[in-house]
């Protein structure tokens, strides 16, 4: 019976140990996700900067070709052509950004079925919360890319009809008005993108700290 009994015991050790290594591996591959969506996003932010660059060039084309007015048209189609050329450089750089952030995605979401893993209810918690906000994010970005994306047609259109000899003001004036409406539907999805991002780092280093305990 003696040795019943310590036979049982250490089977009830081993189990133990089984499941405390089952948890540490599901939680080295959560961090391992993590941490591949952040080497992934760096080329995310590398273009980023790029299409902040075009954006100043254009806005510094667009204030030239404002102060020309009616002066110089063959200026001002020079300039035009080169602020639409400019334009798809940056749409280029745009879809760079959105691949980017689909492949995080893809590799993000492979977290989904370690959480169910994950036995310890506070930590579990905090992972669903950290993995919600980071689909949030995902999701707050398709909006990003399909405002930038139209604003960007919207002022290739600003850009054609500067290149008509002779344009109907009040036709460029809507346009513009188009335009402006168009960036401020980006800078509102942007923001929302950026309010996501910071909630999520926030939630992943509560996470970490967790986990570490």
């Amino acid at each position: 019976m003696v040795k019943f009994t310590q036979a049982m015991i250490t089977m009830f050790i081993f189990f133990i140990l089984v499941a405390c290594n089952n948890e540490e591996n599901v939680m080295d591959k959560v961090s391992e996700h993590i941490e591949a969506t952040v080497e992934i996003e760096a080329a995310f932010e590398e273009n980023q900067e790029k299409i902040y660059e075009l954006e100043k060039e254009d806005e510094k084309i667009y204030n030239e070709i404002i102060g020309l007015g009616t002066e110089d048209y063959e200026k001002v189609v020079e300039l035009s052509t080169e602020a639409m050329d400019l334009l798809e450089e940056r749409m280029e750089y745009v879809k760079l950004e959105k691949e980017s952030l689909d492949e995080s995605r893809i590799e993000f979401e492979q977290i989904a079925p370690l959480i169910d893993k994950i036995s310890d209810p506070e930590e579990k918690e905090q992972a669903e919360k950290m993995y919600e906000t980071m689909i949030n994010r995902y999701d707050a970005y398709e909006v990003v890319y399909g405002n930038y994306a139209e604003s960007i047609e919207l002022t290739k259109s600003l850009y054609s009809l500067f290149q008509q000899e002779e344009f109907k003001e009040n036709e460029v004036y809507a346009v513009i008005a188009n335009v402006n409406d168009s960036y401020d539907e980006v800078l509102k999805a942007n923001e929302t993108f950026n309010k996501e991002t910071v909630l999520y780092n926030s939630l992943k280093e509560e996470y970490y700290e967790m986990v570490s305990e």
